[in-house]
């Protein structure tokens, strides 16, 4: 999995690409942790180049959308592809996350 931040304003897009499973869940809950300790209020994670997450992936992104809404913060979803569109359906997950599928759009909904 490769990971690729872009800085915006008080926030970050986070672009993945790749398989968030295994040892590569750890590269990702990293990244997210330094951003949330470096203040960000948002985070759009970008998963148009995710064709599979296993539990330990949506657990890490569950918990970045916990802390951050503590702290009304908000945390979307971009483009994912229909495999994880379709296993955040299976957990429910589809009713936590926003999910967006042009980035106006999703910067729209987390600077407002």
């Amino acid at each position: 999995m490769q990971i690729d931040t872009k800085d915006i304003e008080n926030g970050i897009i986070i672009g993945l690409n790749g398989k968030i499973i295994g040892d590569s869940v750890a590269e990702l809950r990293q990244t997210i942790e330094d951003k949330l300790n470096s203040g960000v209020k948002w985070i759009i994670l970008d998963l148009k180049e995710v064709p599979l997450m296993d539990s330990s992936a949506l657990g890490t992104i569950i918990a970045a959308f916990m802390k951050l809404q503590e702290h009304n913060g908000q945390l979307v979803l971009l483009d994912p592809q229909k495999n994880i569109v379709d296993v955040l359906s299976i957990t429910k997950l589809d009713s936590l996350f926003e999910v967006y599928y042009d980035i106006k759009t999703a910067l729209e909904a987390v600077k407002s």
